[in-house]
């Protein structure tokens, strides 16, 4: 990961919601799954941009 993907990561990281952070770490399935999804849904266009995906900077 580039350095500037691992800052784009730690901020990501340091503003989740107060409720995704409590769910994350709940023993309800439910809640668990619901952060879990609402979190990659967060991650996903960072994932993407690193791997030259369809919002990346690198050219084919």
């Amino acid at each position: 990961m580039s350095h500037s993907n691992d800052v784009k990561l730690r901020d990501l990281l340091r503003r989740l919601p107060d409720w995704m952070r409590k769910d994350l770490a709940s023993s309800d399935v439910t809640r668990r799954e619901r952060a879990e999804e609402a979190l990659q849904v967060m991650l996903l266009p960072l994932l993407e941009r690193g791997a030259g995906g369809p919002h990346g900077a690198r050219a084919g």
